[in-house]
């Protein structure tokens, strides 16, 4: 009931705020349709997961070095044309794909370069939306704005290659390429109406950088906590639906009608993330739930790997998606709520770059791992590492647990949070 009237409030306040919700989603639905398409085209061509987690791996790595130079970017170009800029290559991109796969003339080389330029675009997209969001919520409602976008990616990030296998499926991989060049035009549309040349904010004759940014997650125990919990995670859980071609072989279901349910059931168990963690939050501190989040993801993975049943594996991928939907939308959250407003572009440039970068490392451990020993075997090793750093972590929420960040405490995402908690949002200590 509480989040339901605080989402109401805030797009009664900030109008263009749902048509951006609206614009993103479709956006990173299509990036992430492509994705999944390329990845299909990858191991059709090779029957590898290692040629799989290559052509994944090639836009995660671009876009976690364009992460590092985004807030320069978004500093010297503006947010309006830096994001008009993005989404315009990213549609050309699309484009392009769809006549090369058209010809028949692709292969894993075309599909890696590719993969490159989406990356490289795709950060400046991502922080450019961030920091729109910072310059259009008011104070009182921006930890609401935060997770509602926090949910809205990561429900694209597993409903876009839900929609891409049936797509797949249906109508052949050249008009999913098109179909995802048109989910970016909506965004552009937005962003040149409602983006302001420049969002980003430092002290007069002071421009912020990544070095100031850095000390930030030195000194602060929050930022330090969601970095290294969300470079696990990604690094242990996330490679699964990117790598889920080579796992619905596994299970003698190698079409791309399967492969689109199966992530469509990870599409399913993100819907009610938003419902679940308001009233977790309620009663709950953030690092508790996300330590129980990502510990069920990593129990989900094991039961994965003993599971051989198409329909068990469903089952278990419902339950993966809502544990790692609540898990990735609370870590955002934490961030964007301790990072100070003058060097928050580059916050988030250094935790995009860092949690870009564990994902494709990921990847590529899964698909080396999965060539030599069976994809079984490598789903299973990743959840046992992922259950045992989530007992490390617990125990160290216990040892911390009389210092707990205000950020964090239970009701921290609510619909108004309190004058002290905005208060503690601003009020960081300024970089040496």
């Amino acid at each position: 009931m509480t989040g339901t009237a605080g989402s109401a409030s805030l797009v009664r306040q900030v109008p263009s705020f749902a048509p951006l919700l609206l614009a993103t989603l479709l956006a990173k639905s299509g990036a992430t349709m492509v994705g999944l398409a390329m990845g299909f085209v990858a191991y059709d061509q090779t029957a590898s997961a290692f040629a799989v987690a290559i052509v994944v791996s090639s836009f995660g790595i671009a876009f976690a070095l364009s992460s590092l130079i985004a807030g320069h970017v978004l500093e010297r170009v503006g947010l309006r044309t830096m994001l008009v800029g993005a989404l315009a290559s990213q549609i050309a991109g699309a484009l392009a794909l769809a006549s090369v796969t058209s010809t028949e003339g692709t292969d894993v080389t075309w599909l890696t370069v590719c993969g490159l330029g989406s990356g490289l675009a795709s950060a400046f997209i991502y922080l450019g939306s961030q920091m729109l969001i910072h310059g259009l919520a008011p104070d009182e409602h921006l930890e609401r704005a935060v997770s509602l976008d926090a949910a809205a990616s990561s429900l694209s990030r597993i409903a876009g290659p839900a929609l891409g296998g049936f797509l797949l499926a249906q109508i052949g991989i050249p008009p999913v390429f098109l179909i995802a060049a048109v989910g970016y035009v909506p965004l552009g549309i937005v962003v040149a109406f409602v983006a302001a040349p420049v969002v980003a904010r430092g002290d007069a004759g002071h421009r912020p950088n990544l070095r100031e940014a850095a000390r930030f997650f030195r000194r602060l125990p929050l930022l330090r906590w969601a970095l290294i919990t969300a470079a696990l995670a990604e690094t242990l859980a996330l490679p699964l639906v990117i790598m889920l071609p080579a796992v619905t072989a596994s299970l003698n279901r190698d079409s791309a009608d399967r492969l689109g349910i199966l992530v469509a059931c990870v599409a399913v168990g993100s819907v009610g993330q938003v419902v679940i963690l308001t009233r977790l939050r309620a009663r709950l501190d953030a690092r508790w739930i996300v330590a129980v989040a990502y510990g069920a993801a990593g129990a989900v993975l094991l039961g994965l790997a003993v599971g051989g049943d198409v329909f068990v594996a469903g089952a278990l991928l419902v339950a993966f998606g809502l544990s790692v939907s609540i898990g990735r939308t609370l870590v955002m959250t934490c961030v964007h709520v301790g990072s100070p407003d003058s060097h928050r572009h580059h916050v988030l440039s250094l935790y995009l770059f860092v949690t870009a970068a564990a994902t494709p490392i990921g990847a590529l451990i899964w698909g080396a791992a999965a060539d030599l020993v069976g994809i079984d075997a490598t789903i299973a090793g990743s959840g046992l590492v992922l259950v045992f750093g989530i007992l490390l972590t617990f125990v160290a929420i216990v040892r911390g647990h009389a210092d707990v960040p205000a950020a964090v405490a239970p009701r921290a995402v609510s619909a108004s949070p309190p004058a002290s908690t905005t208060a503690a949002r601003v009020a960081v200590p300024a970089a040496d």
